[in-house]
Order: C-alpha cells, then sequence, then structure tokens
C-alpha cells in the first residue's frame, strides 16, 4: 500500500480508502495556508481535520515553472500530489490525488 492509502496488489480491503480532495476543500484550505503564511501550527492542524491527507506548503519558486498548478487563487497556486507510485509526484488528476502542496506566491510578482 502507498502512504496515500492506494491499495497494492494483495494488500488487505482494511485499509483507509483515498481521501477525496476537490475544488472546494483546496480552495478553503488554500484561504486558511494563505491567511496564516504557511504556518506549522495550521498544517497541524489540518492534518488533524483531514487525517490521510498530506500538506506541504512552499513559496512559488521552489516548484518548477515547467508544472501547472491545479488551482491559482489569490496569492496562492495548488497543486496536487500523488504517491501511488514508489515517488511523490505532482498531478492534474483528482482522483490520483493524496494531499496537495500550497505554494505561496511572492508580492514581487
Amino acid at each position: 500500500m502507498s502512504s496515500c492509502g492506494v491499495q497494492s496488489p494483495g494488500a488487505a480491503a482494511a485499509f483507509a480508502p483515498r481521501p477525496e480532495i476537490t475544488e472546494a476543500l483546496a480552495t478553503e484550505l488554500g484561504a486558511r495556508v494563505l491567511a496564516h503564511g504557511g504556518s506549522p501550527e495550521m498544517l497541524a492542524v489540518m492534518r488533524l481535520e483531514h487525517p490521510g491527507v498530506r500538506f506541504v506548503v512552499c513559496n512559488e519558486d521552489d516548484v518548477s515553472p515547467r508544472l501547472s498548478p491545479w488551482l491559482s487563487l489569490t496569492g496562492i497556486q495548488v497543486f496536487l500530489l500523488d504517491a501511488s507510485e514508489h515517488c511523490v509526484s505532482i498531478t492534474t488528476v483528482p482522483e490520483r490525488a493524496c494531499g496537495l502542496l500550497f505554494a505561496l506566491v511572492s508580492d514581487d510578482d
């Protein structure tokens, strides 16, 4: 089983299903991340509220410009995390997503 709750072949059915990540959820959480400047305390609260969902916060400069955000909100870009394979990657398919990467947009742009 991957760390996102995706069952590998032969895995027991007792594992938790993949969390549902929607645009509404990402928009709500993105606004919270932005309001709190991506603080570790806010992420801890979000992890308690949404068990099984991964959250990462970084600056937009930390994300390759070749990647397109899943959502672009005022002050923040949202990318979907996919860990169904060996390495975590960015996806545009919500059904594959196990988490959200929030890239804070600098005021310099």
